[in-house]
């Protein structure tokens, strides 16, 4: 009866020391929605995520900045210029997604009209800046 006193009495304290000496990590919500939301950017894809984003629509395959909810105009079909870690890379999308996985990007940042005009003409369709990790 003693041993068996004993072996329980050794179990709680090995139980109470291990629950009571970890330190949880003080994480807010916020945080781990952050974490969460890294380690699940790798599962969707670019066209994905840049479509996700307010005022980007999709229409024959490629994202397109929705300057107005109305517009058929046949220029609103036009692509907007990519820039991709301040690199200029074209009005093409299929060669923004060829540079760049959906895993390594950080943000994506959609400028139109005065805030798009610092890249000139060309730009004339919207911007849409990706940066990454590298």
């Amino acid at each position: 009866m003693k041993n068996v006193s004993l072996l329980l009495t050794v179990i709680a304290v090995v139980i109470l020391y291990s629950c009571g000496s970890s330190k949880a990590k003080d994480t807010s919500k916020s945080e781990l929605e952050q974490e969460l939301t890294e380690k699940n950017r790798g599962a969707v894809s670019l066209l994905t995520r840049v479509i996700q984003l307010p005022g980007i629509v999709r229409r024959n395959g490629r994202p397109v900045i929705n300057k107005t909810a109305n517009s058929i105009l046949a220029s609103a079909t036009e692509e907007p210029l990519y820039i991709l870690n301040s690199y200029i890379v074209g009005s093409s999308f299929n060669s923004v997604n060829q540079l760049v996985d959906s895993f390594n990007v950080k943000t994506i940042e959609i400028l139109s009209d005065a805030a798009a005009a610092e890249y000139g003409t060309r730009a004339a369709n919207g911007v849409i800046k990706i940066t990454t990790y590298d």
